[in-house]
């Protein structure tokens, strides 16, 4: 069983939820859940049924009832004292529970726990950690205490905690590469409290990462008008730098190269060649496009198979097929919608398919992606009956950085 804050308040058993009957008993079953394992003055509780002052000759008699409401309610679910119980203890009451049990006390453990890995350089498993903390969360703290108009500072901590930890997690995610990923929740969050800096900073590393300059640098404007508008006050210096190093495009905003792509083939030549001019654009992160030439039952299959086959086993490449279409336009479009998936650190491989079936529009395709590709690992192979350059006049000045291999 388990006690739940961390959205409606409930107490969950394996034969579903304890029924709790009014907001007297739910906002002082949620401060006792805040203050578990901690004496709470009666004083305390009453200031949380009578928040105004304005508490009734009755109030203490009124409280008293709350309680024994509440010891009812576990009485009658059967739970285990050695799990929860609520005793009297001066100079008020206490929610005695065993470790485990309420979802705020495992969001913390679980939250720390990510810290500390993303801290120790292991941000997979703080990702993982941090995933599973904020899974725990089923909205608001005490979400109808929150909607009704409860204000507790308490609340406010807890409904922090959860931002700092998706903080985190969106900070593991950046060091895993995984920025498109979390650009949304970003973007939430950002919206959600404007004037929060970390959010900021996280969002605009993410935006860049995704190749998406204008945005970042936008996303700083909005937080850098808000913190004026509401304090009179510039972003910290970290932020400021971050911003500085984006209009830069600064290469250190690239997370580190991993272990350069090493990879086996059977003995032949053109598939050697052909992960070669891979590690090439990873290593020099520069597109590269490679032609693979010949009739009918050339190899050119069997070579993009084996190559598909490696990569997906290996992993660390992404592998991307696009359509060509009679004139071309299709390939414009897929090559594009590649390209903006791209990372400027994880290799993108992107096939086509018999481009001898394709119109004359093929070298201004082709030679608009790479020019735009920046600093992308991008490696675009290509399948035709025949060398580029016969078959579009033009293709060597329209296509740079680009190889072509008989088979």
């Amino acid at each position: 069983m388990s006690f739940r804050l961390l959205g409606p308040l409930e107490i969950a058993t394996g034969s579903g939820p304890l029924p709790l009957r009014g907001m007297n008993q739910r906002a002082v079953l949620a401060f006792l859940l805040l203050h578990a394992n901690q004496v709470v003055a009666t004083g305390d509780l009453m200031q949380v049924l009578w928040p105004n002052g304005d508490a009734p000759a009755t109030a203490r008699k009124v409280l008293q009832n709350t309680i024994s409401a509440l010891r009812g309610v576990l009485a009658r679910g059967a739970v285990p004292a050695h799990v929860a119980s609520l005793v009297s203890q001066a100079p008020g009451y206490m929610l005695r529970m065993a470790p485990g049990v309420l979802d705020l006390e495992r969001f913390r453990v679980l939250a720390d726990q990510g810290r500390e890995a993303l801290a120790a350089g292991q941000p997979e498993s703080a990702a993982r950690l941090l995933r599973t903390a904020l899974g725990l969360w089923r909205g608001r703290a005490a979400q109808e205490l929150a909607e009704s108009g409860v204000e507790w500072p308490q609340l406010a901590v807890v409904d922090s905690s959860r931002t700092a930890a998706f903080e985190d997690y969106c900070d593991a995610e950046l060091r895993n590469g995984r920025h498109h990923e979390v650009i949304g929740g970003l973007e939430a969050g950002a919206a959600a409290e404007p004037s929060r800096e970390r959010s900021c900073h996280l969002l605009m590393l993410a935006l860049y990462r995704a190749g998406h300059q204008a945005e970042a640098l936008r996303a700083y404007e909005r937080l850098h008008q808000q913190l004026s508008k509401d304090f009179g006050v510039q972003p910290g210096r970290e932020v400021r730098d971050l911003h500085q190093a984006i209009i830069n495009q600064d290469p250190a905003l690239l997370p580190s190269d991993g272990p350069d792509l090493d990879f086996t083939s059977p003995s032949d030549p053109e598939l050697d060649l052909l992960f070669a001019l891979l590690a090439l654009v990873q290593r020099q992160r520069r597109p590269h496009v490679v032609t693979l030439a010949g009739g009918p039952g050339g190899g050119q299959g069997w070579l993009l198979s084996e190559l598909a086959s490696t990569l997906r086993q290996d992993g660390q490449v992404t592998v991307w097929h696009v359509r060509t279409g009679p004139d071309g336009a299709a390939l414009g479009d897929d090559l594009r919608a590649a390209l903006r998936r791209a990372t400027p650190y994880r290799p993108l491989v992107v096939v086509a398919e018999n481009l001898h079936d394709v119109g004359g529009g093929v070298p201004e395709c082709v030679g608009e992606v790479i020019r735009t590709a920046g600093r992308t690992p991008l490696l675009v192979v290509l399948t035709a009956r025949a060398e580029p350059e016969s078959l579009w006049p033009g293709w060597n000045a329209a296509v740079p950085w680009a190889t072509t291999i008989m088979v």
